[in-house]
């Protein structure tokens, strides 16, 4: 079911010389699209909206509301911004079926402390997100990958991640990783140290 609500206009004219007129109005120019639909341009009050999105996740489903009596639920698929107000100036929106499978790009949280820091790990992430299909109801707000037993050389990949969903992302892709990084720094400079020395030892023994 639809998380927030939004009301909109049906827009009868598109075109740059018409969205100007509706940021100037303060309303953000839009588009519903989606399977088996026409795409429908509407105009979305600029406040409601930033007010509404800062509460939702990233694949929040929107119910909208139409000043023609009918209502759309979708999920953001896109949006640009001002380069310098980082006010909103377009969105597209994706119409769903509760019953039909959509692809999203879903953002990871890593909990816990990883054994590896203990043994002098560097905890690394190596991926933000991935992309999954799944049904509109059973998309996570985010998917979230417990590393405390992560070990000093252990990772994780795509393919340790379990869900109630279809995962798109190559499930080689490393996800993070604990390096042993002190171990191979403590390695480096003993290296450097036998290396300066025998450089230098040849000029001492010339001194004398």
């Amino acid at each position: 079911m639809a998380e927030f609500i939004i009301n909109a206009e049906v827009r009868n004219r598109v075109g740059k010389s018409d969205a100007k007129k509706l940021r100037a109005a303060k309303k953000i120019p839009a588009v519903i699209y989606g399977k088996e639909i026409s795409p429908v341009h509407i105009a979305v009050p600029a406040v409601e909206f930033e007010k509404t999105s800062k509460k939702a996740n990233r694949n929040a489903i929107f119910e909208i509301k139409l000043d023609n009596s009918e209502s759309k639920e979708v999920i953001i698929r896109d949006f640009q911004k001002h380069a310098i107000s980082h006010m909103c100036t377009h969105i597209d929106f994706q119409a769903i079926k509760h019953d039909i499978p959509i692809k999203v790009d879903v953002e990871l949280e890593f909990t816990g402390s990883p054994i590896g820091k203990k043994q002098g790990g560097i905890f690394t992430t190596l991926c933000k997100r991935v992309r999954i299909e799944s049904l509109p109801d059973n998309i996570p707000e985010v998917i979230k990958l417990d590393i405390t037993d992560l070990e000093s050389g252990d990772s994780l990949h795509v393919s340790d991640i379990k869900g109630d969903f279809k995962i798109l992302t190559s499930p080689k892709v490393a996800l993070c990783q604990v390096s042993k990084v002190k171990e191979e720094t403590e390695e480096t400079v003993a290296e450097g140290t036998e290396e300066a020395t025998a450089e230098t030892a040849p000029a001492e023994a010339k001194a004398e």
